[in-house]
């Protein structure tokens, strides 16, 4: 069934998000009628329950969604509005159809509210902030910005004067804005990635030297060999972090999922730009679009470090006999159940 749903949407995503009209949207251009045309195929709802609407996939069905988005290149915050919204329909809310990003909120004084490098915030048209033990959802068109780093026009940090400013708060549960990004993050990146190693084996299939393609010189194919591996690896990674047998994320499988990616992004990244050269970093190039993306995710909640320390701390406060152990309890996942 995952296969299925991810197969269509990935078909849709051709049609609507074609690489010209993901570099325009990329810098606000037409933005807002992309997401539209998106949001009106009915994916965002895919974790919402039936009995509130949506469509009550599995988790692994909404990475499946979510890798989908990173491989076509859609710049809006995707993943990250599909849990969103099931948060807070779960809560007895609703939003309008705009995207939403997720953030957790950075320690302020007198109750300002401060989101700093947070994915896609400028073309979302909300923020699901984790503030203490509440989610607050902040409209974007409210929040003094300054551009991220990554991608200026498309990504911010936010600073809202007040948590009053909130249009839907409720009481948050087990779950924080990194475990949901972490999952939702690794599952884009594994699709970033296959399209990053499409490009670049299109590319050296092409590009010719001395009188042969490149692809066809032993150290190339050994550089195309790694990024291979390390892009199937993601995807690996990507499905445990939305396995589990639950509606949302499993901390420990996030941060598995998470800090793979992380961790073949850099080789990805750098290993596709050595092959394609100069041409890979110009604007005209699609291939730096999605590295660019790349680092952003690796740079957002749930980075390198935090999914280590996660993970190292879980494997010391378990007292397992053996990694191989502690992976077996912890890390097996269950089978995915609807949450419908």
């Amino acid at each position: 069934m995952t296969e299925s749903i991810s197969d269509e949407f990935r078909r849709a995503l051709a049609t609507l998000c074609t690489d010209e009209r993901a570099r325009a949207a990329e810098t606000g251009q037409d933005a807002p009628a992309l997401w539209q045309a998106v949001d009106a195929l009915g994916y965002t709802d895919a974790l919402v329950a039936a009995a509130h609407g949506g469509a009550g996939l599995s988790l692994s069905d909404a990475g499946a969604l979510a890798n989908a988005a990173g491989y076509a290149g859609l710049p809006h915050p995707f993943g990250e509005t599909v849990v969103a919204r099931a948060l807070i329909a779960q809560a007895g809310g609703s939003v309008d159809q705009g995207a939403i990003a997720l953030a957790r909120a950075q320690p302020a004084q007198d109750g300002v509210l401060v989101c700093r490098e947070v994915s896609g915030a400028r073309l979302a048209r909300h923020v699901l902030v984790e503030a203490d033990d509440e989610w607050l959802l902040m409209p974007c068109e409210a929040a003094t910005t300054s551009a991220g780093r990554f991608r200026p026009h498309a990504s911010a940090s936010l600073r809202w004067a007040s948590s009053d400013q909130a249009v839907f708060r409720c009481v948050r549960g087990a779950e924080t804005a990194e475990t949901l990004c972490s999952a939702v993050h690794a599952a884009a990146m594994a699709g970033a990635m296959e399209r990053v190693l499409e490009l670049t084996v299109l590319y050296a299939g092409d590009r010719r030297q001395f009188g042969k393609a490149i692809g066809q010189f032993q150290a190339v194919q050994q550089d195309l060999a790694v990024l291979a591996e390390q892009a199937s690896s993601t995807a690996t990674a990507a499905r445990i972090g939305c396995a589990g047998g639950t509606p949302l994320p499993q901390p420990l499988l996030a941060a598995v999922a998470k800090l793979r990616a992380c961790e073949a992004a850099a080789q990805v990244a750098a290993i596709a730009h050595a092959v394609h050269g100069a041409i890979g970093v110009t604007e005209e190039h699609m291939l730096g679009v999605f590295t660019a993306r790349l680092h952003e995710w690796r740079a957002a909640p749930g980075t390198e470090r935090a999914c280590a320390d996660t993970l190292g701390r879980a494997v010391l406060a378990d007292g397992a006999a053996s990694i191989s152990r502690f992976v077996a309890a912890h890390l097996a996942p269950a089978p995915d159940t609807a949450t419908a």
